[in-house]
């Protein structure tokens, strides 16, 4: 597969409380289990994140990225992907999804055409930050970015992008517990536990 794969790890933490991304899992770091995902799947994979020296010792064959634009938000780490992907095809997952797995990578690449970009939808739910996109449409976020419109779902509206439900993914053989977001220590907690 020719494509690019970014991790985001761009979030304030604000609902966990500390730097998630770092927080550990089966005593591993949440964000080494999307790069190694990554790294098993492409040959262009970028770690995206606002302090990118907080995550040495680096990883070989990943770029960690300073995400330079001002405003903290996913929308500013798809920018830096799309500027830094050295393919046109960009998976993007954020660092607080660990169970990302790299046949799910390939399953949604192998659904990835005659469109602009396509999404896991499960329960109702957008998973944008799980998704394949073409370079221009995240390019194209600038224009949004600079006019304070962070919102992804509506920057994409302008496009064709395709949405894949929970249907589909289920019936190819995953299931939802690789949408898992960590988003408070309970979550982590939770996650633990199911997996011990």
């Amino acid at each position: 597969m020719n494509i690019s794969y970014a991790v985001l790890s761009g979030g304030k933490a604000k609902r966990f409380g500390s730097d998630k991304t770092k927080a550990l899992y089966k005593e591993k770091p949440l964000y080494l289990y999307c790069l190694e995902t990554g790294l098993s799947v492409s040959s262009d994979v970028m770690h995206i994140s606002k302090d990118a020296e907080k995550y040495k010792p680096f990883l070989e064959n990943v770029q960690y990225l300073q995400d330079d634009l001002e405003e903290i938000c996913p929308m500013s780490g798809l920018i830096k992907a799309a500027q830094s992907a050295k393919n046109d095809d960009i998976f993007v997952v954020s660092a607080d999804a660990p169970l990302i797995e790299k046949e799910f990578v390939k399953f949604l690449y192998s659904n990835f055409y005659d469109c602009d970009g396509i999404i896991p939808v499960i329960n109702g739910k957008s998973y944008t930050l799980m998704s394949f996109y073409k370079r221009k449409v995240l390019l194209a976020m600038i224009y949004d970015y600079k006019n304070k419109n962070y919102k992804i779902t509506k920057s994409l509206e302008k496009f064709n992008i395709k949405y894949i439900n929970e249907d589909i993914i289920f019936s190819s053989g995953f299931n939802d517990t690789m949408f898992i977001n960590i988003n408070f220590q309970e979550d982590l907690n939770k996650l633990e536990a199911s997996y011990e």
